[in-house]
């Protein structure tokens, strides 16, 4: 690390965000979690898995309630699974595992994102990864241009990834309970948090809904075959 501890050198830890009931896909998930939703064959938690890693990543945590059963045998045993007794939210799930963290900045990703771009793009924390992909703007939580003062639906705006290289502050300014990482963590903290948005213009798909999952396997393809060439 270096001495500013906003500006990592290298990111050590990562939680990936998979407790959802993916109501968006059932039947599927009725008896599938959504991080075990096969992408080309793979489970969606293990591409966000492989990112963290290939990004350096040693401690990795995972937070599980629906259908956690399966998620827990899932997953590699250096993986710590943190199981919550009700749906906290994005923040809420962070703020569960401050016990865990170390005191340093840590990824924070989706399990049912996929993206091509490296992890290693957010160099200061806290960042956030966006795409101006207009396809998923009226789907998708977007952060306006201006300073995101809200969450808007602008067509013009960013439309985040669900990638985020966090401080190490996070966890503290988070409420206990259910919670969003960007309503109570970020966006109340504006005047005092150089939050940068990084751009990237490469594939990222969410695979929340069916057709959204199909169209990620269709728009996919080429990153999912370079993927395969570079192991």
């Amino acid at each position: 690390m270096t001495g500013d501890a906003s500006r990592p050198s290298f990111v050590r830890q990562a939680i990936i965000l998979a407790a959802g009931e993916g109501r968006r896909l059932r039947p599927i998930t009725d008896v599938t979690p959504k991080p075990l939703v096969p992408f080309f064959g793979r489970a969606l938690v293990d591409w966000a898995l492989a990112k963290v890693r290939a990004a350096g990543v040693e401690r990795v945590a995972v937070n599980a309630f629906h259908l956690a059963d399966q998620l827990a045998a899932h997953l590699p045993p250096d993986v710590h699974l943190s199981r919550e007794p009700m749906l906290l939210g994005t923040g809420g799930a962070v703020r569960q595992l401050r016990g865990w963290l170390h005191p340093e900045p840590f990824y924070v990703v989706n399990s049912d994102a996929v993206f091509e771009a490296p992890l290693t793009v957010l160099t200061q924390a806290p960042s956030l990864l966006v795409t101006r992909e207009p396809t998923y703007a009226s789907e998708r939580r977007v952060v306006g241009t201006e300073r995101w003062e809200a969450l808007s639906d602008r067509a013009d705006a960013f439309t985040f990834c669900g990638v985020t290289l966090a401080d190490d502050a996070l966890p503290e300014r988070l409420p206990d309970g259910a919670s969003c990482i960007l309503r109570q963590g970020f966006l109340p903290y504006l005047d005092r948090l150089d939050v940068r948005l990084v751009e990237t213009t490469a594939f990222f798909a969410d695979t929340g809904t069916p057709r959204a999952l199909i169209d990620a396997h269709v728009r996919g393809l080429p990153y999912v075959r370079s993927t395969c060439r570079g192991t």
